[in-house]
């Protein structure tokens, strides 16, 4: 009877604490075991595989679905391709300040994940000049790509498919709607690999904590603390400079934006922060609706700061555990494939998960410390999501003074 309640209770969690419990539990059961808990290591890999196995299906109809989903672009053509240039560029810097701090206070450095087992086969990037990296980014073959799971292929190939479809119009109105039902498919499918992340993650962690004891808390308690000040210095240098330059004040900024920050840092999703959002830049900012109701839906979907810097933290943070150096044209790449990667990943359930293990293949990083940066993706996704907020209104309060739409009251 006990049992039977405690299953009961468990699958009645809410999925991040089934994911910290599991951290805990194989904590627990890694120190107890120790090298014996080397038996559950066949689970972890299989659901690092299964991870991979998400990508190119998740990277695809997100992209796709994405661009489908603009229906406004012809009558607001200027506004959007203002605002995806702000949301690409944004996601750039923001992703760079992940990887300068995650690489200045050598996030991962000090443990080393370098011989152990739990590793998974990636698409090992060979050292490109940056002219060479350009032209891989265009296939040679759809199938290819997605056989090989490039991650810059597959986003070409969708983004340029979306476009195709959207300017087709009428006609590729069955295809479309394939897209959509298929993006439904994957998103459930999402939700069937992700609902495994407790099981797969208690094998991984206990696997580690097993053969390396407590030492791995270290580079985690560093890992979190990255992210954070990575956070902080792209709401406060970033956001603000580009205020200033301007002519808006980041102080008026920051102050009017208050209740959608504290929101979004408490229940870490911005789709259930939007109406709140939305309210703020009409009531507070003084954007005109018209513009909000179109930008800011648009900014939950497309603007992700904060997860391009979650993912450049974590992709060094993992590297750092492998020993694995990257040059300047990696770097680059990385910097591309985080940005273009995240964008319209948002919708789908465990996607930081699933966009990292792209990001880390596109570079040659294996999928090894994604257990560790799981466990620990709760603290992490209340710093990123407050990020997202905080950008999705900067981006909108940009995009309306460059157009004269804000009430002069």
């Amino acid at each position: 009877m006990l049992t039977k309640k405690i299953l009961m209770r468990w699958f009645t969690l809410a999925s991040w604490k089934q994911i910290v419990c599991a951290l805990f539990l194989g904590i627990a059961t890694g120190l107890l075991l120790q090298k014996k808990a080397l038996f559950l290591e066949p689970i972890g890999i299989m659901f690092i595989h299964a991870i991979q196995m998400l990508v190119a299906p998740v990277v695809t109809t997100a992209v796709v679905c994405a661009i489908l989903s603009l229906q406004d672009f012809s009558r607001m053509g200027r506004i959007f391709l203002k605002a995806i240039i702000l949301y690409l560029l944004g996601m750039m810097v923001s992703a760079t300040i992940g990887i300068s701090i995650a690489n200045l206070f050598k996030v991962g450095y000090g443990f080393s994940l370098a011989s152990h087992e739990i590793t998974t086969t990636v698409v090992q990037m060979p050292h490109f000049t940056l002219r060479d990296t350009l032209i891989n980014i265009v296939p040679t073959s759809s199938i290819a790509a997605f056989a090989n799971n490039n991650v810059m292929q597959i986003l070409c190939f969708s983004i340029l498919f979306g476009i195709a479809l959207k300017l087709t119009g009428e006609k590729a109105k069955p295809v479309q709607a394939i897209f959509y039902s298929l993006s439904e498919v994957v998103f459930k499918f999402a939700r069937i690999i992700i609902s495994f992340a407790p099981y797969g993650i208690f094998a991984l962690v206990a696997c580690m904590f097993g053969q390396y004891g407590l030492t791995v808390l270290v580079p985690l308690v560093k890992f979190v603390g990255a992210v954070y000040l990575s956070c902080f210095l792209v709401i406060i240098f970033f956001y603000g400079t580009v205020l200033l330059l301007n002519r808006i004040s980041p102080l008026w900024f920051l102050g009017h934006i208050i209740t959608p920050l504290a929101t979004a840092f408490t229940t870490s999703s911005s789709a259930a922060t939007l109406p709140i959002t939305m309210r703020c830049a009409v009531k507070s900012l003084r954007i005109k609706s018209e513009l909000a109701d179109f930008l800011l839906p648009l900014g939950t979907t497309l603007n992700l700061n904060g997860l391009a810097i979650y993912l450049g933290v974590a992709a060094i943070f993992a590297a750092h555990l492998f020993g694995i150096h990257l040059d300047i044209h990696q770097y680059v790449y990385l910097v591309v494939v985080i940005a273009f990667t995240a964008s319209g990943a948002a919708a789908i359930p465990g996607s930081a998960l699933v966009i990292m293990s792209a990001v880390m293949n596109s570079v040659g990083i294996p999928l090894g410390a994604l257990p560790l940066i799981a466990g620990v993706d709760r603290f992490n996704d209340m710093a990123q999501t407050t990020t997202n907020v905080a950008g999705d209104l900067f981006a909108a309060l940009l995009v309306a003074k460059s157009e004269h739409m804000m009430d002069k009251d």
